[in-house]
């Protein structure tokens, strides 16, 4: 089945892709630089289920990124509209940085190209909050301060994951150790809950 992972330039859409992956197979890139400027499947084994993950250019924001504004909003609309018409899509996963002071903010505009591209509704669109490795005492503390404001702007999801992708480091502490394991299982769970299965077309 077909999942679609969307995001702004630097949200970490590569770096979620290999934290389910289990292995780094998506090129990722430092700080909040783009670094994929086309559309890569990748497939994955998640419990005894076939999916394949798709890597898309991140939505252009600022100076950053290797494919300006107004073309990966037009690039990810033909894709999405070409993937629909095609095998299908099961489910969209919007990827958001959340150590972003304008995380919440800047999700309304390319949220909006969602329901402008399948329109009735019937793919369900997931959120998965990215780089809350420092958030205390929970990342889940994110969605908690921030799942209002979304709902007031029209913002809704059928499910969310507030996760780290931090590289699997021996290096890093017990407790960053920790919270990437429970982040590979949140997503697959995430995944497994909300993806459709049949395709929409």
């Amino acid at each position: 089945r077909n999942v679609v992972v969307c995001g702004e330039v630097g949200a970490g859409k590569s770096s979620l892709i290999n934290l389910i992956m289990g292995s780094n197979v998506a090129i990722t890139a430092a700080g909040t630089a783009g670094c994929t400027s086309r559309y890569t499947p990748y497939d994955v084994m998640i419990g005894e289920q076939c999916f394949k993950l798709w890597d898309t250019a991140g939505l252009y924001e600022g100076s950053e990124g290797v494919v300006p504004a107004a073309t990966a909003r037009k690039n990810l609309t033909a894709f999405l509209r070409g993937l629909d018409q095609a095998e299908g899509v099961h489910l969209l996963i919007y990827c958001v940085r959340g150590a972003r002071a304008r995380a919440v903010g800047a999700l309304l505009t390319n949220y909006k190209i969602f329901p402008s591209v399948i329109s009735d509704g019937k793919v369900p669109i997931v959120i998965v909050v990215t780089c809350l490795e420092d958030v205390r005492p929970q990342m889940e503390d994110w969605w908690n301060r921030n799942k209002n404001e979304l709902a007031q702007l029209g913002i809704q999801f059928s499910g969310h994951a507030c996760v780290t992708t931090l590289k699997d480091d021996p290096m890093e502490s017990p407790d960053i150790l920790e919270r990437r394991a429970q982040s590979y299982q949140e997503v697959c769970q995430l995944i497994l809950n909300n993806c459709s299965q049949t395709p929409h077309k």
